[in-house]
């Protein structure tokens, strides 16, 4: 206990002195500017450009601005994102150095004020300092080559983006040793999290909006930019309808899944098993987190097409007749069909859900495909499905023990399961993590 104390305690002092390392460098540059006499505080545009980063900053997308983490064990904040940084390496064109570097203390010193008196005062020093530093070097370059090849539409095209690219780079590089001082170790989790979910693409888009916005500046002057947050907002107010809209799509089919499964004891919560299941198996194998995140819910909706089963079939004690298992092999359609409403779904959950009753050996359904050709997710549904049908009651026969089920998936590797899931699979349930 006194051991994991001190790690504990060595950990958040080496995470504090990185910090007050980058707080230091970020008060130096200030000073030296400082002292120079280059910081005018009366500049209009500086206190106009430090109200837009507020406004743009609570503006949540898909990009990085302000650390607030933890992975693990621990308690989880998610990254707060922003567009915050358009501001930034706009200002960094327009604000002569020596203020482009207050930018970020004067504006978190409003919205983060609250984290700075806090035990985890070091993310906000840390977060200010690093997009400070970061700001002040972008603007340095952008007005070294402005100055030396002026600022004409192609001109402004080049060093906007450039800008915007080597703002994203140093950004994600204090971003990442940062990480690496607080969890001594750089994780797949760590580097998804960074530039995952489209937040590397998303940087070229920002380069091309923060070119946009600029080149609007120069015609139109400060306009600009409550005429660019005008636009933003309305694309996300369209984007977070939009994703209400889905998300209600989404509840109402998984509670259309839950109430078939409430009609049978037996497979009452059988969906979230399966759910559970794939996403280890899922783990395991090395998909991508948006296809974990996909397959996560394709488990729970994998057997949403028996809503379209008769309910004398669907809930029948005794062997179907061979019509009524006809019938009942069209669920996976049917399930398709109604899965592919969801744009999203088209060609991921809707196309696992249609191929989860496929064999490896091909004597599967709806449509016989066989080995690589069915895909991994809709195998890995597969065989989460079976596994957990194997161990849970059913009305013909009780659970049997996971000794049995292991027997059942050994003899079926190569013939309903893929070889390379079962060994995966059968790890796991000798780990007793499924």
């Amino acid at each position: 206990m006194q051991l994991a104390k001190f790690k504990s305690i060595f950990k958040r002092s080496f995470v504090e002195f990185y910090t007050l390392m980058i707080w230091t460098i970020y008060m130096v540059l200030i000073f030296i500017e400082w002292n120079k006499g280059n910081i005018d505080l009366k500049n209009a545009s500086f206190w106009v450009l430090t109200l837009f980063f507020i406004l743009f900053e609570s503006m949540a997308v898909s990009f990085q601005s302000f650390i607030l983490r933890k992975f693990g064990e621990d308690k989880t904040t998610e990254m707060l994102v922003s567009t915050g940084v358009i501001i930034s390496v706009l200002s960094a064109a327009i604000l002569p150095p020596s203020l482009a570097v207050l930018l970020p203390l004067f504006g978190y010193l409003f919205l983060r004020i609250k984290i700075l008196f806090s035990k985890n005062y070091y993310y906000f020093l840390f977060n200010v300092a690093s997009l400070g530093i970061i700001t002040y070097f972008t603007s340095n370059f952008l007005h070294l080559f402005f100055n030396k090849f002026g600022n004409s539409l192609l001109a402004s095209t080049i060093f906007i983006t450039a800008g915007s690219m080597i703002y994203f780079l140093l950004n994600l590089g204090l971003t990442i040793t940062f990480l690496f001082a607080f969890y001594e170790k750089i994780s797949k989790e760590i580097v998804d999290f960074v530039i995952g979910e489209g937040r590397f693409f998303n940087t070229f888009s920002t380069a091309v909006n923060t070119l946009i916005v600029y080149v609007l500046y120069t015609y139109i002057g400060l306009f600009a930019i409550p005429l660019s947050l005008f636009t933003f907002l309305t694309i996300q107010l369209s984007n977070y309808y939009s994703t209400k809209y889905r998300n209600a799509k989404i509840e109402l089919l998984t509670a259309l899944s839950k109430s078939i499964e409430e009609k049978d004891p037996y497979t009452a919560g059988h969906g979230e098993k399966v759910s559970e299941f794939a996403v280890k198996i899922g783990e395991k194998f090395g998909l991508p987190k948006k296809d974990i995140d996909l397959l996560k819910t394709a488990g729970v909706l994998h057997d949403i097409g028996k809503i379209g089963i008769p309910d004398f079939i669907l809930l029948k004690k005794g062997k179907l007749t061979d019509d009524e298992y006809l019938i009942m092999k069209e669920h996976p359609k049917k399930g398709y069909e109604i899965l592919k409403q969801v744009n999203e779904f088209e060609d991921t959950v809707a196309k696992w859900v249609l191929h989860h009753h496929e064999r490896w050996d091909g004597s599967g359904y709806p449509e016989g495909l066989s080995g690589e050709e069915i895909p991994i997710q809709a195998r890995i549904l597969t065989l989460a499905d079976v596994y957990h049908a194997l161990i849970s009651d059913r009305p013909y026969r009780s659970a049997l023990s996971k000794e049995e089920a292991i027997k059942i998936i050994q003899e079926e590797s190569g013939k309903l399961f893929d070889p390379q899931l079962v060994e995966i699979i059968l790890n796991l349930i000798r780990e007793g993590k499924v």
